[in-house]
């Protein structure tokens, strides 16, 4: 009866993930390194006009409708918005309208 176990033949010992698996796993962990790459270390370009915005103060003082003190109030509050910008996105660099020509994410100064 020993000999009928001998005579079976043994079952290959698996020697790991096949082709697809490993093509998958590849991809999977090609596509979360470009993701976090893109995340967290990639510059990205912000905008802002600041010249517009300038502009549109500077006519609402001549108009008298603010007073200069309110104008160096709006200004300090230019200068809070884009410190808290900065300080929230590290990887993010901040230039002024007039000198991108286009796809850069714009930052809205709220009056």
């Amino acid at each position: 009866m020993s000999n009928q176990s001998t005579t079976q033949p043994e079952k290959p010992a698996t020697t790991g993930p096949g082709y697809f698996e490993v093509i998958l796993i590849a991809l999977l962990i090609a596509g979360a390194a470009v993701a976090g790459y893109d995340r967290l270390f990639a510059e990205k370009i912000r905008v802002v006009d600041l010249k517009g915005y300038l502009r549109t103060q500077k006519a609402l003082l001549a108009a008298g409708e603010i007073t200069p003190k309110q104008w160096k109030g709006k200004l300090d509050n230019v200068e809070q918005i884009l410190n808290d910008e900065a300080d929230r996105h590290q990887n993010q660099v901040i230039i002024l309208k007039d000198v991108v020509l286009r796809n850069g994410q714009e930052i809205r100064i709220k009056e």
